[in-house]
């Protein structure tokens, strides 16, 4: 609570006024006019005092004003502004003020729309979806349909081949990967989002960290009342699942509160098949290890919570709180693999049978607080911060058979591993934006520390005996201090945007048990660049240049051996070093619906899972470690597309060349490299006039691709999506069927030199699943989530 008592003293003192003003603004048929901006200016020198907007009677309300002379300034889309003296002092209750329709205006207003909008802006894209087909989806299912992203059922993200992807909520950063992302994401209403932008290339304001942001904007609450909703699904994969959430909203004058839970449950696999070809001298396969395995994991109880508090102190100054929670304890996990050991001529040898009974447990708190300063409409000063605790324990029990065929076993080894591991993460920053200038500019300091423990026993005639080789116990320490500026701005048909992020890096990783420690520290400039032609309405031509930085998760960084069973395991390395990462586009867009994009990729010393046989102990590693480079060049195509008025189309497809060069263990340079191609689309049906009856069919396609050493096979996928709303739109049912055909499934592939090994790999993701969604209260309000910060991304 330290930092929180340090944040709090920053604050600046706020000025206490003495009288306020109200008024109502209607239109020229005596309609009120909601969400007008109301401003108050100081007569003498036009200087911005005070700001806010009307409710949706019309009605607004300044608070605090000092005695003096005013401007009050009423605007409105599609209204003429308007401008009245006022002389403050004493409370003042205006006469009902009139606006007047702006026809040249009006005449280009879109008050509703029926499909998605694709629009390319000067360092991204925005896939508005805000009163679209897609409104009736969740967050995680428009996520898929967002041009240029791609989904899987095993909550994996990728972008342009790049899965170092940083997502966000209204700019700020989410801590969630992989399933409990998606789970997340699952439960945030798609009525609550306005659009997805997809930042191939982020600017200076946003963490160096990740090739790619996703950034989900959310609608801000602006009505005033309760809404809540009660929601839940089965599916029926191999084996059942099932969750519901609840969720609600209350939004007052000054106070608005908001909370979710959700419950879910089930049973998890993972199926495949591993194998290993050992080579004699000339290259001619000297035995195979074939293990089939099939990974099931039991949870009975996950659990995660999320409140919001804000408060308004007045027109200028907001406070806000919050926390989430999640836990999920007991997942009960038993794995039975058999190995068998062929000879050249594929005759069985000997075999193995290995038992792995693994139980664990994961808890996570987080903690935020914000304070925003509005100087006027279009400039703010924020500070923010935010505290995290992780908790993560895993129990392995692992016992193996040996035999010869159709003999009884000859050998059998037992043993068993405790790993801990806790995480605290704190960062504070402060940001200044001013639109009217287009300056945008900030500090942040983050803070991790990491204590993980690897307690190794043996059984050794009948008892448990430690290990001392292989215990052990890992201390992580990293600070990074970040300060950034940018700059936009318009000539004539010219947009630019320049920009320049510095972070000063030190970490210190510390293996106590072997005494093995690492330090690192670095100072990395990254500049951005954009600029954007717009010729006419039907042509824009843009570039952009940006440098990133992907540091790796600390879990990387743990040297710790997890085993699989007795000849394999996985193993992290404690002197990995960040990624640099160089993003060059060339972007050409069509009618605003068209949309190209030429782009080149180098990223130097990438991180990533590679696996290679120790011949010696006829062992298979898999390693995180750093390879030489990866360069990806590219083009893509996307479009939203109406062919009728019941008929949507999204469409994207991709070509790219990608090369990963690496260092195999002969100490040799090899390059894996391949043309891929990749294709999508969303397909969005309407079956009714009053559009609560959809339907979707979505399908993509992805070509065989290579990442490190690794070559991986195609993979496709189809879907179909049905949803109905009843009872007066309270209640929504749906019907989701994934992957009908199980085209999901992998084989990823090493081979160079004397490695040759292979796995299928299959999570499960055909499944079918039904649900409903009950909606409490005044459905028109907009709900806020999680802000989160850059170190919970790398947990």
């Amino acid at each position: 609570m330290k930092h929180y008592i340090f944040l709090i003293v920053l604050l600046p003192l706020i000025g206490i006024g003495q009288h306020k003003i109200s008024g109502t603004i209607l239109d020229s048929k005596n309609n009120t006019v909601e969400f007008t901006s109301v401003s108050l200016l100081k007569q003498k020198d036009s200087v911005f005092y005070k700001s806010t907007q009307t409710d949706e009677k019309g009605f607004f309300e300044i608070i605090n004003v000092e005695k003096e002379k005013y401007i009050l300034k009423i605007s409105s889309y599609g209204y003429s502004e308007k401008h009245l003296n006022i002389d403050v002092q004493s409370d003042l209750q205006l006469s009902p003020i009139l606006l007047e329709q702006n026809a040249e205006i009006l005449n280009d207003v879109t008050i509703t729309t029926s499909k998605p909008i694709l629009k390319r802006k000067i360092d991204r894209i925005e896939f508005t979806v805000e009163n679209s087909s897609l409104s009736t989806n969740n967050a995680w299912e428009i996520l898929g349909k967002t041009p240029g992203v791609t989904t899987m059922s095993s909550g994996n993200l990728t972008v342009r081949g790049s899965n170092s992807i940083l997502v966000t909520i209204n700019d700020k950063k989410v801590y969630l990967t992989g399933d409990e992302l998606k789970q997340f994401l699952e439960n945030t209403n798609g009525e609550d989002v306005k659009s997805i932008e997809v930042i191939t290339n982020p600017p200076a304001k946003y963490e160096a960290q990740g090739a790619v942001v996703l950034n989900i904007k959310l609608k801000k609450n602006v009505k005033l009342g309760y809404k809540g909703t009660v929601s839940g699904s089965y599916t029926q994969s191999i084996y059942a699942k099932g969750n519901i959430s609840t969720s609600h909203i209350y939004k007052g004058e000054k106070l608005s509160l908001s909370g979710r839970y959700t419950f879910g449950s089930g049973t998890y696999v993972r199926e495949g098949e591993d194998f290993i070809h050992y080579l004699d001298n000339s290259g001619e396969t000297n035995s195979i290890w074939e293990s089939i395995m099939r990974r099931k994991n039991k949870s009975a109880s996950q659990n995660s919570f999320r409140l919001d508090s804000e408060y308004e102190i007045d027109n200028s100054n907001t406070i806000s709180f919050g926390v989430t929670g999640s836990m999920t304890p007991n997942v009960h996990g038993f794995y039975n693999v058999p190995t068998y050991i062929y000879d050249r001529n594929r005759n069985l040898d000997s075999l193995y049978v290995t038992q792995n009974n693994r139980k664990k447990t994961s808890r996570n708190n987080d903690y935020n607080f914000s304070y925003d300063h509005k100087f006027k409409e279009k400039e703010k000063l924020s500070f923010s911060s935010d505290y995290t605790h992780y908790y993560y324990n895993e129990n392995q029990d692992i016992f193996s058979s040996f035999s010869l065929p159709d003999s009884a076993p000859y050998r059998q080894t037992r043993f068993v591993s405790d790993n801990t591991q806790k995480i605290q993460l704190f960062s504070a920053q402060s940001d200044y934006a001013n639109e009217d200038n287009g300056i945008e500019m900030g500090i942040k300091f983050g803070k991790v520390k990491a204590d993980s423990q690897l307690i190794f026993k043996d059984e050794i005639n009948g008892e448990l005996i430690e290990n001392t080789a292989r215990t052990n116990q890992f201390l992580y320490d990293e600070s990074i201090f970040a300060g950034y500026a940018s700059y936009n701005k318009e000539i004539q048909k010219w947009t630019l945007k320049a920009g320049l992020r510095g972070e000063y890096t030190q970490l210190k990783g510390n293996s106590v048990t072997v005494t093995e420690i690492n330090q690192q520290k670095y100072f990395k400039f990254f500049p951005t660049f954009y600029a954007l032609y717009k010729a006419n309405e039907n042509h824009q031509i843009g570039f952009s240049y940006g440098k990133r930085i992907s540091r790796p998760q600390y879990s990387w960084l743990n040297p710790f051996r997890s085993y699989y069973n007795s000849y394999s395991y996985f193993v992290g390395d404690p002197k990995l070093q960040p990624t640099i990462i160089h993003n060059l586009n060339l972007t050409y867009t069509l009618i605003d619906k068209y949309n190209f994009d030429l782009y080149y990729r180098h990223e130097k010393n990438p991180s990533m899972e590679i696996s290679y046989q120790d011949y010696e102990t006829t062992t298979v590693v898999y390693h995180l470690t750093n390879i030489e480079k990866n360069t990806a060049l590219g083009l893509e195509f996307n479009a939203n597309l109406v062919f009728f008025d019941w008929w949507e189309s999204g469409i994207q497809t991709g070509v790219n060349y990608t090369q990963d060069t690496f260092l195999g263990v002969d100490e040799k340079l090899y390059q894996n490299k391949r043309l891929q191609f990749n294709g999508s689309t969303n397909n969005r049906f309407t079956f009714n006039k009053k559009k609560d009856f959809t339907a979707e069919a979505n399908f993509y396609y992805n070509s065989r691709s290579v990442q490190g050493t690794f070559t991986i096979s195609q993979s496709t996928s189809l879907d179909f999506a049905f949803r109905k709303k009843v009872f007066q739109d309270k209640w929504e049912l749906f019907a989701i069927f994934s992957d009908v055909y199980r085209g999901e499934k992998q084989t990823v592939t090493t081979k160079y030199a004397n490695q040759y090994n292979y796995f299928t790999d299959y999570s499960d993701s055909q499944n079918f699943r039904i649900g409903f969604k009950y909606n409490i209260g005044n459905q028109k309000l907009s709900e806020k989530n999680k802000e989160q910060t850059e170190e919970q991304k790398r947990l």
